[in-house]
């Protein structure tokens, strides 16, 4: 029987670099508020920064008030004491919020950041920081145009990924709305996954991309109604690109945002004792 036992370790007696591993596949309310109640062993390995390379918010962003949002993601940001690699939240309310995560957050790989308030200036200014991410989405961020899009391709030379879909209403908006584009063109040589559904871009704009993006092999052009492509020479001349659209279609409505009451009822996470809880952690 003792034999039997021998061969099964005990919870208690894993590795910390073990339980972070697993703690990983757990949701985000799993890993703050029940994990740290089990025992001081595993409070102690889900501070650990490496528990938190990765952070995904974007099924609660459209849950919490702003505040909230804010104040949970810098609790995060700093728990991960720069070890970030992977960020996912949803609707950015302020420059600040931006700049605190480029401070904290070294060595990130994947951002993605649709829906928020960023302005240019703010892009402009921390963009250096970012110089270790390799896929981006600023997708539907209205207050961002070329300016920004350019200050990333100076800096992020390892991107291969941006996605920048725009709700059509926004893309009317632009003062210049081929500017984006061109400001990819000329500084993004090494795309190889591109998204500008529902830009004002017209298809000479698209060929430079095509020509000044040499790698690119899939681009998203859904909605961009002024783009005409000839798919035979296309096909002859970049055989390895697939291209999305432009199809004439209605933009899609993010139904998370849209109906994010019905579908996310108030919860009691941030209420007072269990707030003050994930405080003390």
């Amino acid at each position: 029987m003792e034999e039997e036992q021998s061969e099964f370790r005990h919870w208690d007696e894993l590795l910390p670099d073990v339980l972070g591993l697993i703690f990983t596949n757990l949701s985000l309310q799993e890993l703050l508020t029940i994990i740290p109640c089990v025992c001081k062993s595993w409070r102690k390995t889900v501070s650990d920064p490496h528990c938190w390379q990765d952070i995904d918010l974007d099924e609660w962003s459209c849950r919490w008030q702003p505040h909230q949002l804010d104040r949970m993601l810098r609790m995060l940001v700093t728990r991960s004491s720069g070890s970030l690699r992977n960020l996912h939240v949803s609707g950015l309310k302020n420059d600040s919020i931006f700049s605190f995560i480029t401070e904290n957050a070294g060595f990130l790989q994947v951002l993605r950041l649709p829906h928020g308030k960023i302005s240019d200036s703010i892009v402009e200014q921390t963009t250096p920081r970012l110089s270790t991410v390799t896929f981006l989405d600023l997708s539907y961020c209205p207050k961002i145009g070329a300016q920004a899009i350019e200050a990333i391709g100076k800096h992020c030379k390892l991107l291969v990924t941006l996605c920048r879909n725009m709700h059509s209403p926004d893309s009317a908006g632009k003062v210049e709305p081929e500017d984006e584009a061109n400001a990819i063109a000329a500084t993004m040589p090494r795309l190889k996954h591109l998204e500008l559904g529902f830009h004002l871009i017209s298809t000479e704009c698209v060929l430079n991309i095509l020509s000044s993006c040499p790698q690119l092999e899939n681009l998203v052009i859904d909605g961009c109604p002024q783009v005409k492509l000839d798919r035979k020479f296309l096909k002859e001349k970049y055989p390895k690109l697939k291209i999305v659209g432009p199809h004439l279609v209605k933009a899609r409505p993010d139904k998370r945002f849209s109906f994010a009451v019905q579908r996310y009822p108030v919860t009691d996470f941030f209420s007072g004792t269990l707030w003050s809880k994930l405080i003390e952690l």
